[in-house]
């Protein structure tokens, strides 16, 4: 299966929540605010031990309550979700290193799942001009976007096709 957790990958789940829940209390720190205000302003729909179970990654949010706090915080939901600007997460996609990928391996990718890969790098073939047939090289914005198609993180899909041999980084 696409993508399947395993150890490594369930250890960045549980550090994205800790980094979202670090958000989370930054947003309500920097407002001055405490626990039980949160808990007042959101007309006690939320509980302390909650929120802070949310602030230490410790409890999954749904987007329902994500969006309630994002409401009391004054900002967007996806700008609380958005840690891939996290140092940590950026370090693995932009050290300096290209991205290439093996276009002469995409079979190894079974067809549902290099289906959006390969429509976007025939996009970009086609922009760019480039008869490649073997290695084709692409940004980190081209990641970005690519993860999209998959709805997954730009590093969660950085490492599967690098396992699968199709993403070389070195």
């Amino acid at each position: 299966m696409l993508f399947a957790m395993d150890e490594r990958q369930q250890e960045r789940e549980r550090r994205y929540a800790e980094l979202v829940g670090e958000r989370l209390r930054r947003l309500r720190q920097d407002r001055g605010l405490s626990l039980q205000e949160v808990c007042e302003r959101s007309g006690d729909s939320f509980v302390v031990s909650t929120l802070s179970a949310y602030e230490r990654g410790k409890r999954s949010l749904s987007l329902e309550r994500l969006y309630e706090l994002s409401t009391i915080y004054g900002q967007s939901p996806m700008s609380i979700l958005d840690v891939e600007d996290e140092p940590e997460f950026q370090s693995a996609l932009s050290k300096g290193t290209p991205l290439r990928i093996r276009l002469d391996l995409l079979d190894r990718l079974g067809p549902e799942e290099r289906r959006p890969l390969e429509t976007y790098l025939a996009f970009l073939r086609k922009l760019r001009d480039d008869p490649s047939q073997e290695v084709l090289t692409i940004r980190k914005d081209d990641l970005n976007y690519i993860s999209g198609l998959y709805g997954i993180r730009p590093q969660t899909l950085k490492e599967y096709l690098e396992k699968e041999g199709v993403l070389i980084t070195h």
